[in-house]
């Protein structure tokens, strides 16, 4: 039974009387849990409306979005949907609510309730998975972005939800807070949580274990990260693919053979050292 359901989901913006602009046309797909999904598109492809109707931020125009059989246009079901889909903004400023880094990870458990002993262990829990216990006392201000977005991931993780949402999350980062992250995004996927990732990044799509392209509004394309590089379709989408990727393609032009899109530096280092004895 898949996690999360799209059935047929439009959302239009109201901009003024008798203006609108549809940012998702009929989309309809599913996820199953524990897949790890990139959601990709370029600026204005309708992937972070989608985000939101991923947790009842937004809820459709038309169509239904249902988490684990719950519709998300159920009111008395937003609290409960919003536990089980969490998700990280591209600007983890917005989420931070205290300023000392325990305090901020505690908010979210003791808003719903939960005992001091489990919140407790849930925030050492959650700074113990994205790395960042050593810092548990001191102010998130004087933290870098990566760190910063650390600590909104742990904000989200103490709330044990089942799908995890990253809206751009890495956008705001330097290459090395993106890969620090999306080494977090992995670790707790491998851990059982499914990973939704909005990006336009196409180096992150590649650690997906399914990419799931818009382009106004509409589903592009819905495979593999090897399927959809290899498509040719990419650039139409307005995205480009990865640089390794993009070295293959061009060792191809020069003879050398690859048996479909290369993802990885690995793959490539493997198939030019076999091609090469």
């Amino acid at each position: 039974m898949p996690q999360i359901e799209i059935k047929n989901v439009s959302y239009t913006y109201p901009i003024k009387e008798g203006y609108n602009i549809k940012a998702l046309k009929n989309v309809s797909f599913s996820v199953e849990k524990g897949e790890f999904i990139a959601l990709a598109g370029m600026n204005g492809s309708g992937k972070s409306t989608l985000a939101k109707l991923l947790n009842g931020l937004f809820l459709p125009t038309s169509g239904e979005v249902l988490i684990d059989r719950i519709s998300t246009a159920d009111e008395d079901k937003t609290f409960e949907i919003r536990k089980r889909a969490g998700m990280v903004f591209q600007n983890p400023d917005n989420q931070m609510v205290a300023t000392i880094i325990e305090d901020d990870i505690a908010f979210g458990p003791e808003n719903i309730g939960v005992p001091r002993e489990e919140i407790v262990k849930r925030v050492q829990d959650a700074l113990e998975a994205v790395g960042m216990s050593e810092y548990r006392t001191r102010t998130a201000s004087k933290l870098s972005g990566g760190q910063k977005q650390r600590i909104a991931i742990a904000g989200v993780l103490a709330m044990k939800p089942e799908i995890l949402i990253l809206d751009e999350s890495t956008s705001m980062l330097d290459p090395n807070g993106r890969k620090e992250i999306m080494d977090i995004a992995r670790k707790l996927n491998e851990s059982g949580i499914t990973v939704i990732n909005i990006t336009h990044n196409m180096e992150e799509a590649a650690m997906a274990n399914r990419v799931i392209v818009l382009r106004k509004g509409r589903i592009a394309m819905d495979a593999s990260p090897k399927e959809v590089f290899a498509s040719g379709l990419l650039e139409a989408c307005g995205l480009t693919l990865p640089p390794i990727t993009r070295l293959a393609k061009n060792l191809a032009e020069k003879g050398f053979v690859f048996d479909g899109a290369i993802i990885s530096e690995e793959e490539l280092a493997e198939e030019i050292c076999r091609q090469l004895k």
